[in-house]
């Protein structure tokens, strides 16, 4: 949360020719609700059903950007999709810097802000990074200009699908 995931992706879908998803909006139009009245009345985990339901109907041939939730990592199902069809990039941000981030927020607070308090959410944010390490091809520090941090992630994007179009027989 609050890593720079949506500023990122937009960043890179404005100088690609690639389509983008975002998981989040994707659920919202699926279930014809906001998350936040998921969260609320359906609960988390029924939330990451949702989630990999709707990753799982996405075409992997369409070579999508595709901007997710934070908490995508807790759903080892979903890891899975997103790695066998594509790259996962971590934006790595520290902790100051993400609560920052979320009190400068436009609209205000975030579901989960309000749910566990900023000591827990901090401990999520910590629970959370083994998982992102593990989930990811590559991970990008995001702490500062997103729009620098966007072009690196194109480059390496970049990079990384050219490595692995060179290995296919």
């Amino acid at each position: 949360m609050a890593s720079g995931k949506s500023t990122v992706a937009a960043n890179l879908l404005a100088h690609t020719s690639r389509p983008g998803v975002s998981v989040d909006d994707l659920v919202e139009t699926n279930e014809g609700c906001k998350i936040a009245e998921i969260f609320q009345s359906r609960g988390q985990s029924e939330f990451r059903a949702l989630e990999l339901k709707a990753l799982k109907g996405l075409d992997p041939s369409r070579n999508l950007v595709l901007d997710t939730g934070g908490g995508i990592v807790e759903t080892p199902a979903a890891v899975e999709v997103l790695r066998a069809n594509g790259v996962v990039i971590w934006l790595d941000c520290p902790w100051k810097e993400v609560r920052a981030r979320l009190k400068d927020a436009p609209g205000g607070v975030r579901p989960l802000v309000d749910e566990l308090g900023w000591a827990g959410l901090e401990e999520l944010f910590r629970h959370r990074r083994p998982l992102y390490a593990a989930a990811a091809d590559f991970r990008l520090q995001a702490a500062g200009d997103l729009n620098k941090v966007a072009s690196t992630a194109m480059l390496r994007s970049l990079i990384w699908q050219r490595q692995l179009e060179k290995s296919r027989p």
